[in-house]
């Protein structure tokens, strides 16, 4: 069946009403929305009267983190950056709440919109404070491995798994590690020939 001309007109006119801002004020609006707030900004966005207030919050958490190297650095960055913008949804979440030139519907959009950003960023946070503590738990288990075991170690590498691996039998059921596969094999051949024999050291 043909679509009629008045149907065609109708359409042709929903479809304008989804087109965005059409005259330059509103494009120019449109074009800086991640300028006015900042917080899918590509680069942070600092005034130049927070540029102190943000390097006390960097410092501090530089102090608290120490990361160690490149990789550390990069979650530090995302963790600090996190930080930071959470504390400016804070100071917009209260200024939208004393503008009082705002309607109710209008201040309950922007409340909703903070909402959905702050999740997002609270999630990087939280992602990037694991990540550097698991890397630096890493670094300080691969420190305590044998110096012949740390000289093959690739920097990526699980120092946690590698340390179990690396036990004796006896240490990791004391532990709470398991024997599995080849030990488990191994200890068994060893009990069945001499009750009193050790288990044999599998390093």
């Amino acid at each position: 069946m043909s679509i009629s001309q008045a149907q065609l007109a109708a359409n042709a006119a929903n479809a304008q009403h989804s087109t965005g801002p059409r005259t330059p004020e509103g494009q120019a609006r449109s074009s800086q929305n991640a300028r006015t707030h900042g917080l899918t900004a590509r680069d942070l966005v600092i005034a130049p009267d927070e540029r102190e207030e943000f390097e006390e919050l960097r410092s501090d958490y530089q102090t608290a983190v120490q990361p160690q190297d490149a990789i550390q650095q990069s979650e530090f960055e995302l963790l600090v950056g996190a930080a930071w913008n959470l504390r400016r949804i804070r100071r917009m979440e209260v200024r939208a709440c004393s503008d009082t030139t705002r309607t109710a519907e209008k201040l309950e959009k922007d409340l909703d919109r903070l909402v959905r950003y702050k999740t997002c960023i609270e999630r990087t946070f939280h992602r990037s404070l694991k990540e550097l503590k698991a890397l630096q738990t890493n670094a300080v288990i691969q420190a305590t491995l044998p110096f012949a075991v740390r000289q093959n170690l690739l920097p990526l590498s699980n120092a946690t798994e590698i340390s179990k691996r690396t036990q004796h039998p006896n240490q990791r059921v004391a532990n709470g590690v398991t024997n599995s596969g080849a030990d488990d094999r191994i200890l068994s051949s060893a009990s069945s020939l001499n009750p009193a024999c050790p288990p044999p050291d599998l390093l």
